[in-house]
């Protein structure tokens, strides 16, 4: 059996993410990162606009249909990639959040953990 580590669970991590909005955006982000602090585990997705979505936020009214949107999305799959990574992590996901910054295109997402990952990885 491998030994998890704290990177080894960050990448993991971070290539479900990538799949996970691939499949439901039909692309994913042009970049993720991935930090895991003791019960927490915050996801930043930069460059996550479809095409669609670039042109929509070139107007405040366009901005808006996308935080709905996306909000709207997040609400329908929150389960799904909660349990993602929960089966990563090894431990129960409590609750999540996720914001979306539609000027630069990124979104952030924190996991709270049931657990202190890194304590039990030490």
């Amino acid at each position: 059996m491998n030994r998890q580590t704290k990177g080894s669970i960050e990448a993991e991590v971070g290539n479900a993410v990538v799949k996970f909005q691939r499949e439901q955006q039909g692309r994913g982000p042009a970049q993720v990162e991935v930090h895991l602090h003791r019960d927490l585990l915050l996801v930043r997705c930069s460059g996550v606009f479809t095409a669609t979505e670039t042109r929509l936020a070139s107007t405040p009214e366009g901005k808006k249909l996308i935080r709905s949107a996306r909000h709207e999305l997040r609400v329908i799959s929150r389960a799904e990639i909660e349990a993602e990574i929960a089966g990563i992590v090894g431990c129960p996901v409590l609750r999540s959040y996720g914001e979306i910054d539609t000027d630069v295109a990124e979104l952030i997402e924190v996991y709270v953990l049931d657990e202190d990952v890194e304590k039990r990885l030490a």
